[in-house]
């Protein structure tokens, strides 16, 4: 609650102009400029905690958050921005997984990650089809249907110390499915497909907690970099934000600037969430990752109406 009552203050002090896109800022405002990277970064933080402890990828706080710093970004621009971020963080968030002994099993995570980068592919393409009001809905519908899905699941007790995933035929068709779902979702929102997989991991492949974002994390790395070259190649369009640093960081439809910002936050925030995941009991795990994406999908939502 913290993390939008602090969004919605920058919201505030944001001068917005649905014509133009434009952020205002006045010549030599070098501290409201500051504030703007001070609050990239804050969200960083945020998203590396959240990215490493949920699986989530972080793109539930990402594009709210750009929507509420830049509210002239197509959702192109964002949901580039938002991959590319997801990219990068979720390397980091394995890389800290791995060396506090949570070794992903790759050979079964492969597959997954392959149908991600087709499903992220496809959905790139339809967003460059559909309305940004279209897609605000989508992303705030699918959200809250999935965190009200996490919460009515009940946890099997399995041991996690000896679980190995399934690997016969059957199971692979189902992980695949899994992976091209999420790539879809994370093509279409930004998301990174991690809002997706998680649920769907706890659900169907009945992955235990302790694995659980390690796992989400391995496959995002696959399924963000497909997205990221998907927005990369596009024509650099021309955003006026009145700030030379964020103007020069824009290539494609990702603003690197923006995304080095968020990064500085979330790489220094990695570890704490990888802590979290084995000392907060499962069950809360579960309620704490449904309550964030309803209160996302609202907003989300409520923002759609006013675009």
């Amino acid at each position: 609650m913290k993390t939008f009552i602090y969004l919605s203050f920058f919201k505030s002090i944001l001068t917005m102009n649905k014509h133009v896109a434009t952020v205002h800022l006045e010549n030599g405002s070098l501290n409201f400029k500051s504030m703007i990277f001070l609050g990239l970064i804050v969200t960083g933080i945020f998203v590396g905690i959240f990215s490493s402890f949920f699986g989530v990828g972080g793109g539930i706080l990402i594009v709210p958050t750009l929507y509420t710093f830049f509210s002239f970004l197509p959702p192109q621009a964002v949901i580039a921005t938002s991959l590319t971020l997801i990219f990068f963080n979720s390397i980091i968030n394995t890389i800290n997984f791995m060396k506090a002994g949570i070794r992903p099993n790759f050979s079964f995570l492969i597959p997954i990650g392959i149908a991600m980068v087709i499903g992220v592919v496809l959905g790139g393409k339809v967003t460059l089809l559909l309305p940004p009001k279209t897609i605000k809905l989508i992303f705030s519908i699918f959200v809250f249907a999935i965190a009200i899905r996490t919460l009515l699941v009940k946890l099997k007790d399995v041991p996690s110390d000896d679980w190995s995933p399934t690997t016969d035929a059957k199971s692979k068709v189902i992980s695949i499915t899994v992976g091209l779902i999420g790539g879809l979702v994370a093509g279409m929102t930004g998301l990174g497909g991690g809002a997706v997989l998680v649920p769907l991991f706890i659900t169907i492949l009945h992955i235990p907690f302790r694995f659980l974002s390690a796992y989400s994390n391995v496959c995002m790395v696959a399924g963000t970099f497909a997205g990221m070259v998907t927005y990369l190649i596009q024509p650099t369009p021309v955003f006026v934000f009145n700030y030379e640093i964020l103007e020069m960081g824009q290539v494609g439809f990702v603003n690197f600037s923006i995304v080095f910002a968020l990064f500085i936050g979330s790489s220094l925030s990695s570890k704490l969430g990888v802590k979290w995941v084995q000392i907060v009991k499962p069950a809360t795990s579960k309620k704490l990752f449904a309550v964030l994406l309803i209160i996302i999908s609202i907003k989300i939502f409520v923002s759609a109406q006013f675009s």
